[in-house]
Order: structure tokens, then sequence, then C-alpha cells
């Protein structure tokens, strides 16, 4: 039981960005290696991947290219998070108004986040697609809940994860209390197709595909 409630307790630490394999850089040398495009984060003037994201057993970490050595640390670490916070602007740079020490700060922080701009640049941009008509305002919510799906489900993808690693299991007990391997071919090949059945089932629904 003690095992379990341990397991259970690193799986939400590592959804919440808190577990200790997430708050290390790690230094490795350069090798060879094919990265698929859509991992490159950013690239070399000749090309070359710069940064660049790996998955390794359920996690996702974030490796950058440096003279002669890799860096290597999780793509979710605290300190990203941190240094991410501090580099909202004090005012927006849209309509000046300040971002932070007010009572907004929290509303401005998540705006910000989402559009570059502050909670008041939302509600005046809000309120001319309004006036443009219910059909402008049904297209614009439309196109903001699939975008706001589209962010839900890359946080999603990396539970589904680790919840699918945590099912993983290489051995069983057989009847004679020996260990036998256990083929879970199918079990993930069903897990993997529903979840992205799922995934592209609300998505289609939500622009209107």
């Amino acid at each position: 039981m003690a095992g379990k409630l341990q397991n259970i307790k690193a799986i939400k630490e590592m959804n919440a960005g808190t577990h200790k394999s997430q708050n290390k850089t790690q230094i490795g040398y350069t090798g060879k290696k094919t990265i698929a495009d859509e991992d490159v984060l950013e690239r070399f003037e000749d090309g070359q991947p710069k940064v660049w994201i790996e998955t390794e057993k359920g996690t996702r970490w974030r490796i950058e290219q440096h003279e002669g050595f890799r860096s290597k640390k999780p793509e979710n670490s605290i300190l990203d998070t941190i240094n991410e916070i501090l580099r909202v602007p004090t005012t927006c740079p849209k309509c000046k108004s300040q971002m932070k020490g007010v009572d907004e700060e929290h509303l401005n922080l998540k705006f910000w986040y989402m559009s570059q701009h502050c909670f008041g640049c939302q509600l005046k941009e809000e309120s001319l697609i309004r006036a443009k008509g219910q059909d402008a305002w049904s297209e614009y919510s439309r196109k903001k809940l699939a975008a706001n799906a589209e962010s839900w489900f890359k946080d999603t993808d990396k539970e589904v994860e680790i919840v699918r690693n945590s099912l993983k299991l290489q051995f069983v007990q057989n009847a004679d209390g020996g260990l036998a391997e256990y083929d879970q071919t199918a079990f993930f090949e069903k897990f993997d197709s529903d979840y992205k059945k799922f995934k592209e089932q609300i998505l289609e629904n939500l622009k209107g595909e």
C-alpha cells in the first residue's frame, strides 16, 4: 500500500511540475540523433536543431544544443514558469495600462498568456466583435473554444502519457506463483485509438469540420 501511495504522489507531483526530476538540469555530450520537425523549437542559422523536445518515460524534456555539449531539463520546469511570470511586462504593450499591482492583475496575467494584452484590452476587443452582430460573435466564440480545447489537450496529452506508462506491466504472476511475460500490445493499441478518436471528435465539433 505504501508503494502505491508513493506512486500516486509521484504522478500528482509530475502533473503539477513539482517532482524532484522536474527541478534539475542535466548536461550531456553531443551525439547524432534524428529529431522530428514538429519537436524542434529553435534552429541554428544552418538549419540544425538548437532547442527541441524529447519524450522519455512519459516526461517531456527540453534539450538545448550548446558548443560541444547539450543541456537537458523538464519542459515544464518550475524555474521556467517563474521566469515566464517575471517576463510579463509592467504595462500592457497595447494600451499602456498597468499590468501588475492592480486589482485585475490575475486577469491581466491570464490574458497576457492567451493574447499578449491586458484584461481591459480583451473586454474592448470582445465589445467590438459583439457590435458586429450575432454571427460575428458566434464565429469568435467557436474559434475561442477550439483554441482553448487545443491548449487543454496539450496538457492532457502529457497526463495521458503518464497514466499510460503507469499501466505498463512486463510480467504477471501465473497460476503456479511464478512470473510470466505479459503482452499489452492490444490493450495499448485500443487505449491510444480511443483517446485519439475522442480528441479528434472534440476538436472537429468545435472547429465545425
